[in-house]
């Protein structure tokens, strides 16, 4: 879909002689326009959930809220998170309330968190203090729980801290590794290619396509001509991609 949806939009922009995007450029705009898509996904989502609450979407084969849902689920992946002991003085020392876990690096969002097989409970960081200094529910391995800071987690009770793929048994206590399932991004779309005689030829092996749906093809054209055009200072070109923009959203709303 990488080379079909740049040959289209070439095709588009170069009918009226309007300018050329370089490959590096359609790289660029195709990253944005994927981006754009992915993050609509999760509204549109909620959007369809309502809508079939409400009994103004039907099931089967228009159920379009288990339809976005599909899209999502593409995405869904799961990791051992890697764990920080921040030391003190070069000094090791594991299980301490300041070391943390990272999340990946194309984490999106989260679904949960396990150890042990057990889901880890968010705690906002607010209400984190209280929740520590509890007598009824403190956290315990039957009882983990966690919270964020940017990318870090702080896991609770602190003998969460191993990160070995096979779990191990210290002092009868069978400890495994935190395991977060989230939403990852999508891979940034590249199309690559040789030169051919000074000109770009694409090169399949080396490229990485689309990860969206390719029922979202015409979305992605119509948003990457919108910023092309808007990079060659083509009002029509932005102008004319907006309104078909906007008509695809009225289609869909009706």
């Amino acid at each position: 879909m990488i080379n079909s949806v740049r040959n289209t939009v070439l095709f588009l922009l170069n009918k009226d002689n309007r300018g050329y995007i370089s490959p590096l450029e359609y790289n660029h705009y195709a990253k944005l326009a994927q981006l754009e898509i992915f993050e609509s996904y999760f509204s549109e989502f909620a959007r369809q959930t309502q809508l079939q609450n409400t009994r103004k979407r039907s099931l089967g084969y228009g159920d379009m809220a288990l339809q976005v849902r599909n899209k999502i689920d593409v995405f869904s992946t799961s990791a051992t998170l890697e764990y920080t002991d921040v030391q003190d003085g070069g000094v090791v020392s594991v299980g301490e309330a300041r070391d943390y876990f990272t999340l990946p690096a194309n984490y999106y969002k989260l679904i949960n968190l396990t150890y042990n097989g057990r889901v880890l409970e968010e705690i906002p960081k607010g209400k984190f203090d209280m929740i520590m200094n509890s007598n009824l529910n403190v956290p315990s391995v039957t009882y983990p729980v966690f919270y964020r800071e940017g990318n870090q987690i702080y896991a609770r009770p602190l003998s969460i801290y191993y990160t070995g793929t096979t779990p191990q048994t210290v002092d009868n206590v069978v400890e495994t590794a935190l395991i977060c399932n989230y939403l990852r991004k999508p891979a940034d779309p590249i199309w690559a290619y040789t030169t051919v005689s000074g000109d770009p030829v694409y090169n399949q092996a080396a490229s990485t396509n689309f990860e969206i749906s390719e029922n979202d093809e015409v979305d992605l054209i119509i948003k990457i001509c919108k910023y092309a055009g808007l990079a060659i200072r083509e009002a029509d070109v932005v102008t004319a991609m907006t309104s078909k923009e906007s008509l695809e959203l009225q289609t869909d709303n009706t």
